[in-house]
């Protein structure tokens, strides 16, 4: 196909026309470089030695003048903003420490919940826990921190924040050892727990009062067990019966989802929008549920009305009432059977699917119970002791088992923290070594070496006693206990044969 003439044309006159661009540029004038600041002739020595070389100089004296004076008033100053930022620094990693040892909330995402544990301020508490040794619920003694750095140095101390306890609800914090606190962290709480700690005249105070506690819970440790006994007993009780509650529950909620569903249909004499005929009905499922489904349903409380919801009265507006005597409308109580129902529901579920698996658990566990009661291994006679290591001296023996087990039982008695049903015989070992039958006399042959070791607990690497190796785990109690109640302790240790 070929072009035609006038598109031949076309592009030759383009092509002339680039060309005469191209000759054109080639002669048109080129433009002087332009000259850089810096090779531009300046002002001559005439117009620069005047007034303005002048006004130069003094500016140039006055700066020197005040930075003669600024600098040493500056550097003078420097060592108290030095000190202004460290407390401000360390007020504010007080401030986060403290969030991190309290229970984490909206307003505070810092929070890992110490404070559940060891209680407000660190004065100690407890914890729900499974002891792994009996299959029991019990609730474990936490101790309390707010005396902590008078029986441990600040790295033992880190060691026990990071590594937490194996076997107890402490878990390790550090992430080193798999928790969530970064170093920085781990400093912000040592940080605050020394901040909280008691005066020396403080925590020395609180023993006699420890003591009493120790002793009243040796009294108290039979009925302890059995309530724990009495406790499982109406557990095994409840997941036998979880099966029937839930199909009770299931059937009832449905029932009441109808009822309500046309409950505004209808003679209603209260005018509270639900009918009579619906009101007589939602109370008879309020009798039924109590009776059949709550968590203590009984054959004994089918008329026991007014028991899981406040039941309704006909003819009567807002005839019931919350926790606090405030009038709840009748319509709002029926939603709370509801509601109720389905709580009950979502905990009956698990236990009915899991029936088979539960109760033999639950057995072995009540099993383990009686033989704790039967066995009493927690049992001191302190009368027999007394003979035995104190020379008769009852009070003296008494005061030795109570210090013994308000500061060394934690670690030298099995299932100590777990309470009276598990609780082995004291001295029994756990953490620490055992101390029966001797063992304290083999490896302390001089009484003397057992108060030292008491008094100033172990070090890392050094060396106590009989071919004992220090790992820092053993507290030092000279700063809170007398060298009468150590000498009690060591008493009470050495006579554990």
């Amino acid at each position: 196909m070929s072009l035609g003439p006038f598109a031949v044309a076309l592009a030759v006159g383009f092509l002339l026309l680039g060309l005469a661009y191209l000759v054109n540029s080639s002669r048109a004038p080129r433009r002087d470089p332009e000259v850089p600041p810096n090779l531009q002739p300046y002002l001559t020595d005439d117009d620069l030695e005047n007034k303005r070389l002048n006004k130069t100089l003094v500016a140039a004296l006055l700066s020197s003048a005040f930075l003669a004076v600024a600098l040493p008033a500056y550097f003078a100053t420097e060592s108290g903003r030095q000190q202004a930022f460290v407390e401000r620094f360390e007020a504010e990693a007080l401030s986060i420490g403290e969030d991190i040892y309290n229970l984490p909330s909206a307003d505070n995402p810092e929070g890992f919940g110490c404070t559940q544990c060891h209680g407000p301020g660190g004065g100690g508490g407890s914890a729900l826990f499974t002891d792994p040794r009996t299959g029991a619920s019990v609730s474990w003694k936490a101790p309390s921190l707010n005396d902590v750095f008078f029986r441990y140095d600040e790295d033992e101390v880190r060691y026990w924040v990071v590594w937490g306890r194996a076997g107890t609800p402490m878990p390790a914090w550090g992430t080193e050892a798999g928790g969530p606190l970064n170093d920085q962290q781990l400093d912000f709480i040592l940080l605050y727990l020394e901040s909280i700690q008691l005066t020396q005249e403080e925590a020395v105070a609180e023993v006699d009062g420890d003591v009493n506690i120790e002793v009243a819970n040796l009294e108290l440790a039979a009925a302890k067990i059995e309530e724990a006994i009495i406790n499982q007993q109406a557990e095994i009780a409840l997941i036998s019966m979880a099966t029937e509650r839930f199909e009770w529950g299931t059937r009832l909620r449905k029932d009441l989802s109808q009822v309500l569903a046309s409950a505004d249909q209808g003679f209603d004499t209260d005018r509270d929008g639900l009918s009579d005929d619906s009101e007589l009905q939602i109370n008879r499922i309020s009798e039924l549920a109590f009776a059949n489904v709550g968590s203590d349903a009984t054959k004994a409380s089918t008329t026991a009305r007014d028991k899981l919801v406040l039941g309704l009265q006909i003819g009567v507006a807002f005839s019931t009432s919350n926790e606090v005597g405030e009038a709840i409308p009748d319509a709002l109580a029926a939603t709370n059977l509801l509601a109720e129902l389905d709580s009950q529901l979502a905990a009956l579920g698990p236990a009915a699917e899991n029936q088979d698996r539960l109760m033999p658990i639950a057995k072995q566990v009540l099993a383990t119970l009686e033989q704790a009661a039967a066995d009493a291994r927690y049992r001191v006679d302190l009368v027999e002791l007394a003979e035995s290591g104190f020379g008769g001296d009852v009070a003296a023996a008494t005061r030795a088992y109570g210090l013994f087990s308000a500061n060394c039982a934690r670690c030298h008695t099995a299932g100590y923290s777990a309470g009276a049903v598990a609780t082995l015989e004291p001295g029994s070992g756990a953490l620490g070594p055992s101390l029966r039958e001797g063992r304290a006399v083999v490896q302390f042959p001089v009484s003397e070496d057992h108060y030292e070791f008491i008094l100033g607990g172990s070090e890392n690497g050094i060396g106590y006693g009989v071919n004992g190796i220090g790992r820092g785990w053993m507290p030092a109690f000279g700063t809170l206990l007398s060298e009468a109640d150590l000498r009690l302790i060591v008493a009470f240790e050495r006579s554990l044969d």
